[in-house]
Parts: C-alpha cells; sequence; structure tokens
C-alpha cells in the first residue's frame, strides 16, 4: 500500500492543504480563509479540523509537514514571530498540531518548503544543486544544495530577497536599503507605480479604484503587452536588478539552476531577458554558462508539495 503525507501552506490570508503521494503528486486538496484574528490557538485547531477531513478520504497519511513564514525553527518546531499572523510569539506550532492530529509534523519555513518542492518534482527535479526565488509581495528564497535543503544554523538561510545590492537604495521592509526585495517585488513596483502617475509620468497602467495600496502586478503586465513604454522600462528594471542578485548567487553558490516563482514571474520575457542577459553578464564565465535560469513550474503547489516531502524524508 502506497504511504501518503500531509502539506500545509499557512498563509496570513489562505492556508492550503494537500495529500501527497510518495511521487509529489497531489491527490487531494483544500484551501480555507486562515482567520488569523483567531490567535495561533485558533489558526491550528482550524487547520487540525480541514486536515482530519482531508485524512479521512481513506488516503493513510504517515505523517504532516507546514510551511509557514517566519522567523522560526524547525529543529524545535517552533515559530518565534511572523508578520502577518498576529499574536504569533513563540508558538509551539509542530507540537500544537502533533497533539490535535495523533501524527508525526515537520515545521519549515515556507519559502524553504517551497524550494524543496520545486526541486522534487518540479522546475529542478534533474538537478542537484538549485536555488528558488519567490517573486510576490516580498522577495523570498530556499536553497538546495547538493540534493539538501540548505538552513543553516539558525533556519534563516534562503533569504535571497534580502541581498543589499545597493546600500543607498530605497528603504526596504526589513529595515535596511538597498535590498533586493526593494527592487523587484509587488510592493516596490507599486511604489514606482504610483511615484510615476504622481509625477506625471505618461502611461495606460489603471490602477483599480480602491485598490491603490495593494493592486497586483497584472495591471503593469497588461500595460506592457499594449507597448506601454513606461511598463516595459519598469519590468526592465526589475529584471535588471534580479540579474545583478542572480549574478551574486552565481558566483556564490554555482547552482545549476535558478528558478523564479511568484505571481511576478508571470510577466515572462519582460523580466526574464533582462535578467538572464544581466546575470550572464556580470557572473563569472563558467558558472555563467552553466546556470540554468527558468520559471518555476509548480505555482500554488510548491509549498504544500514541499511540505510533504519534508516531513517524508524526515520520517523515513
Amino acid at each position: 500500500m502506497a504511504d501518503y503525507y500531509l502539506g500545509i501552506d499557512l498563509g496570513g490570508t489562505d492556508t492550503k492543504l494537500g495529500i501527497v503521494d510518495e511521487s509529489g503528486r497531489i491527490v487531494r486538496s483544500a484551501k480555507s480563509p486562515t482567520h488569523s484574528e483567531k490567535g495561533p490557538e485558533g489558526v491550528l485547531a482550524d487547520i487540525a479540523t480541514h486536515a482530519r477531513d482531508l485524512i479521512s478520504s481513506g488516503n493513510p497519511v504517515q505523517a504532516v509537514g507546514m510551511g509557514c513564514p517566519g522567523p522560526l525553527s524547525s529543529r524545535m518546531g517552533i515559530v518565534y514571530e511572523t508578520p502577518n499572523l498576529p499574536g504569533w510569539t513563540n508558538v509551539p506550532a509542530q507540537k500544537i498540531l502533533e497533539e490535535h492530529l495523533q501524527l508525526p509534523v515537520t515545521l519549515n519555513n515556507d519559502a524553504n518548503a517551497a524550494a524543496y518542492g520545486e526541486w522534487w518534482v518540479g522546475a529542478g527535479a534533474d538537478v542537484d544543486t538549485m536555488l528558488l526565488f519567490t517573486l510576490g509581495t516580498g522577495v523570498g528564497g530556499g536553497l538546495v544544495i547538493n540534493d539538501e535543503l540548505y538552513i543553516g544554523p539558525n533556519d534563516t538561510a534562503g533569504e535571497l530577497g534580502h541581498m543589499i545590492i545597493n546600500f543607498d537604495g530605497p528603504l526596504c521592509g526589513c529595515g535596511n536599503h538597498g535590498c533586493i526585495e526593494a527592487y523587484a517585488s509587488a510592493t516596490a513596483i507599486r511604489r514606482d507605480v504610483k511615484q510615476a502617475i504622481a509625477a506625471g509620468v505618461k502611461t495606460t497602467i489603471q490602477i483599480p479604484e480602491g485598490a491603490e495600496e495593494d493592486f497586483g502586478t497584472r495591471v503593469v503586465y497588461d500595460a506592457a503587452m499594449q507597448g506601454d513604454e513606461y511598463a516595459i522600462e519598469l519590468f526592465d528594471k526589475v529584471g535588471y536588478y534580479l540579474g545583478i542578485a542572480a549574478a551574486t548567487v552565481i558566483n556564490v553558490f554555482n547552482p545549476e539552476m535558478i528558478a523564479y516563482g511568484g505571481a511576478l514571474s508571470n510577466a515572462g520575457d519582460f523580466i526574464f531577458k533582462p535578467l538572464i542577459e544581466t546575470a550572464k553578464k556580470n557572473s563569472f564565465k563558467t558558472p555563467g554558462d552553466r546556470v540554468r535560469i527558468v520559471r518555476a513550474t509548480l505555482g500554488n503547489d510548491a509549498g504544500i508539495i514541499g511540505a510533504a516531502g519534508l516531513a517524508m524524508k524526515r520520517s523515513k
């Protein structure tokens, strides 16, 4: 009989769950609001309820993995704090879920779980060393080195979005200046678009009414597809800065692959063309020629699959 593992991707707005088989295929899944206002005990109780509903389908789940925003300790199973989940301070999330589900639980940073999923059965399934950048509201990342997820002694390895590429650059949410996240995230794009419109720059970009603070990058992509020069230049700048960051990690890690996921990666060649050109131009020739720079393939399932895969790895 096949073994199955439950993967959980905990987010500030929604939580996604899936039962995953040993080949990395999701056989059943569910999505529910996180209801962060309930606090950690309430959120984890809700997750356990949805998990039991999935498990009752008959798939014999052996272990559970959860990807969670950090900082956290995967070794101790504790979430130290997470900005999008109020009240989550030193929460023993692993222990609480184990008590609810009576199954072994593995806790990991959500971006690390996504990176592991992409390496296991996604874009990096044929490589030993891969880096993943997640391009969303912020810029996250994860490292798989020689077939092992690398998290560092404090679970903070892989914070690729906080490489500083310009000490005099814009303020990042982390408090430093000039991080790649301050140039190449949806938050950074919203900032630049609003500043450009306020300055009278000619553009067809339409910010949806009432969404001035959280409009998606799709509106910029739509304008770029229609030939809007400002939108194209903005994506070109994002690709350039991502390329500088890529050149840095190419020289440091010599990866076989760098994959990019998240909503912003949907801009396709508008960012990938300058990204690849800049990365190749600014990295050492041998690792620069070897590395493959690609879009991630698992989409929103990467976190579920990776969390389940890490639970399977620990249980073996």
